[in-house]
């Protein structure tokens, strides 16, 4: 069983204590006021007359303090289940005094005890009168150490979280820099690089120089952009849209009679926010696994829609749909490493939707938050383009 929860939990893990230091801490923490409490009470003694050792007067404080090192993980807890944020900051504030109340009849009944047991001045007293006496007159300080635990786990709670973006940034960037690698193994490795090349010896020999120029012309940039492309988590779409027309250009020099792409991006979203990296490993799934299959020409849609605070983007093709499921690994490989990014990002915001398509094909949805770049805002009307193969 957890001493605390989470995310103080987490805190403790990530500095490598254990839950019998946490409680050793809390512990170590509460004994300064009741030093402070036993040397005060020390000295009205004195003042009083009275010739008591100083560790009556530390014993007759001490449980009452400590009460609240028993009390602190609870309070945490409360506080947790209790949030002090807008909406429900009366309703909420309202129950952690009534916890302070009786938090506070915890310390009373701690502190009569110990006071029956240690103080000299505790002679004749009744117990019912002086847990009412304690009680009464330490209401006001029992009340703001309640609440100074409930701050103090407020700031932990924030610097908990703070901490768990922090590390979930610098996931992310490990994940893009595996993403960046992944581009060049996947969209450049030695046999892309190898048909590409034998697509230009064979625009060589067949006098075709233009072509074979062009091919060299957008191999290069491809390869460029890959290797230059920085540590940023999030792009503008139009730089992704750049970057997968480059690629699929290739792609249509290799097959000119077997591919056609067809965008349909209202172009205010070319400044929506999107994960980089995005688009490339949802073409290279549709030609490879649904172009590539069919022996017909086919055609990939790339499309962008606002709806709400929501952009959709469906990467679409009319290939023989998707394989069965104990077939779905190779595909499934570059679009695991999209949903990672995109819940590293977004969390349960966004989703990626592999499913057949109306009419015949596979088309894979991304759902994200609709942010942009400028401030622009979504075109109302989306202007169709299409490319086809030229021979």
């Amino acid at each position: 069983m957890r001493l605390l929860p989470e995310p103080y939990d987490a805190l403790r893990r990530d500095a490598g204590l254990s839950q019998a230091a946490v409680a050793l801490g809390i512990l170590g923490l509460w004994l300064i006021p009741a030093a402070l409490a036993g040397v005060e009470t020390a000295v009205f003694w004195r003042m009083r007359g009275l010739d008591a050792p100083l560790w009556r007067a530390f014993a007759g404080q001490a449980p009452g303090w400590l009460s609240w090192a028993v009390l602190t993980p609870l309070i945490l807890r409360a506080g947790e289940r209790l949030p002090l944020r807008r909406g429900v900051i009366g309703r909420n504030g309202a129950l952690h005094l009534l916890l302070a109340l009786l938090c506070g009849a915890g310390y009373a009944a701690a502190a009569t005890a110990a006071w029956l047991w240690t103080s000299p001045m505790a002679t004749g007293a009744r117990a019912t009168e002086l847990l009412v006496s304690w009680y009464l007159s330490g209401l006001p300080l029992m009340v703001l150490s309640y609440f100074a635990v409930i701050g103090a786990g407020s700031w932990l709670h924030w610097f908990a979280r703070t901490r768990q973006q922090e590390l979930a940034a610098a996931r992310l960037g490990m994940q893009l820099a595996e993403a960046r690698l992944a581009a060049l193994r996947t969209q450049l490795h030695p046999h892309f690089l190898f048909n590409s090349l034998n697509t230009v010896s064979v625009l060589v020999r067949g006098n075709d120089n233009a072509a074979a120029e062009r091919m060299l012309e957008l191999l290069g940039e491809l390869l460029r952009d890959s290797l230059r492309m920085d540590t940023r988590a999030e792009v503008r779409l139009g730089e992704e849209l750049d970057f997968v027309r480059r690629y699929l250009e290739i792609e249509r020099v290799r097959f000119p009679d077997r591919l056609r792409v067809r965008y349909a991006v209202p172009a205010a979203l070319e400044a929506a926010v999107v994960p980089a990296l995005l688009l490339q490993p949802l073409v290279e799934n549709a030609l490879r696994h649904g172009i590539s299959r069919s022996a017909e020409a086919g055609m990939i849609r790339i499309e962008a829609r606002a709806t709400g605070d929501t952009l959709r983007i469906t990467v679409a093709d009319d290939g023989p749909g998707p394989r069965p499921s104990g077939e779905a690994n190779a595909a499934g490989v570059g679009l695991s490493s999209v949903r990672a990014r995109l819940a590293a990002l977004y969390g349960d915001a966004a989703s990626l939707e592999l499913r057949p398509r109306a009419g015949g094909g596979t088309e894979c949805v991304v759902e994200l938050p609709l942010r942009l770049a400028s401030s622009e805002q979504p075109a109302p009307a989306t202007v169709l383009t299409e490319h086809a193969a030229h021979g």
